[in-house]
C-alpha cells in the first residue's frame, strides 16, 4: 500500500506518476518494467519512489487495487437476477467492460498486460494467488447455476470455473492473436484497446458463448 507521503501528493501529481507506470507496466512484464526509465523520463530521483511506495512490487499492486477498483465500479448495478439466463449476464459483463476501456484506456491496457506480467518468474505466487482468486469467483457463480437447475451437475465445478476463466482470457488473446486489437499500438496513441472494435469483440463473446453454453447448459 501507498505511504503518507504518496497519498499527501497533489492530485495533479499522483496522476504523472500513476499513469507514467500504468504504460511501463502495460507494456512489459513485471521483472522487465523498469523504474529507472520510468523516473528518468519524469526527470526526477529513482530514490523518491521508495518514499511513496516499499518497492516495485508494492507499486505493482496499487496499481492492480486501483485498476480493478474502477473497473468494479462499471459492474456494480449489474444482477444475475435481472438476466434472463446466465449468458445474458455474461455479455453484459463485456458491455460494461467496453465502457470500462473506452473511459479508462491506460488503467484498460495495465489490465489486458496483467497475464502477461503476472507470468514473471519473480511473482510466481502472486499469479498463483490472483488466479485462484479469479477462478474461486467463476466457481461460485457455476455453483448458482447449478442451484437453479441451469448448468449440468455431473463434472467437477473447478474444472468449469477454471473453463470459464481461461475463455475470458482467450477471446482477448484470440482478437490479438488475429490483428483485430494492437495493444502495442493503441497504448503508444494513447487510445483503448477496443476502439472501433466493439463490435468484433461482442461477436467473438457471442461465438464462446455458443460453445460455452454446450458445454455448461443442463440438457432439458
Amino acid at each position: 500500500m501507498p505511504k503518507i507521503t504518496f497519498t499527501n501528493l497533489k492530485e495533479d501529481k499522483k496522476k504523472i506518476l500513476v499513469d507514467a507506470f500504468l504504460k511501463e507496466f502495460a507494456t512489459h512484464t513485471f521483472d522487465d518494467a523498469s523504474l529507472t526509465s520510468v523516473v528518468k523520463s519524469l526527470g526526477i530521483a529513482k530514490g523518491s519512489i521508495y518514499q511513496y511506495f516499499d518497492d516495485k512490487l508494492d507499486l505493482f499492486m496499487y496499481l492492480i487495487n486501483e485498476c480493478t477498483s474502477t473497473k468494479m465500479k462499471y459492474f456494480k448495478d449489474l444482477k444475475r437476477e435481472d438476466c434472463s439466463d446466465f449468458w445474458v449476464f455474461f455479455r453484459l459483463l463485456y458491455s460494461e467492460g467496453i465502457k470500462f476501456d473506452l473511459e479508462n484506456p491506460l488503467q484498460s491496457h495495465f489490465l489486458h498486460n496483467l497475464v502477461s506480467s503476472l507470468n514473471s518468474p519473480s511473482i510466481k505466487s502472486l499469479y498463483d494467488d490472483l488466479l485462484n482468486q479469479s477462478v474461486a469467483g467463476f466457481e461460485k457463480m457455476i455453483e448458482h447455476e447449478i442451484k437453479l437447475g441451469l448448468f449440468r451437475a455431473d463434472l467437477p465445478i473447478k474444472t468449469m470455473g477454471f473453463l470459464l476463466y481461461k475463455s475470458g482470457v482467450a477471446i482477448q488473446e484470440q482478437m490479438q492473436v488475429f490483428g483485430e486489437i494492437n495493444p502495442k499500438e493503441s497504448i503508444k496513441n494513447n487510445t483503448p484497446v477496443y476502439q472501433g472494435k466493439v463490435d468484433v469483440l461482442l461477436k467473438t463473446v457471442d461465438d464462446y458463448i455458443q460453445l460455452l453454453k454446450r458445454a455448461f447448459d443442463k440438457e432439458l
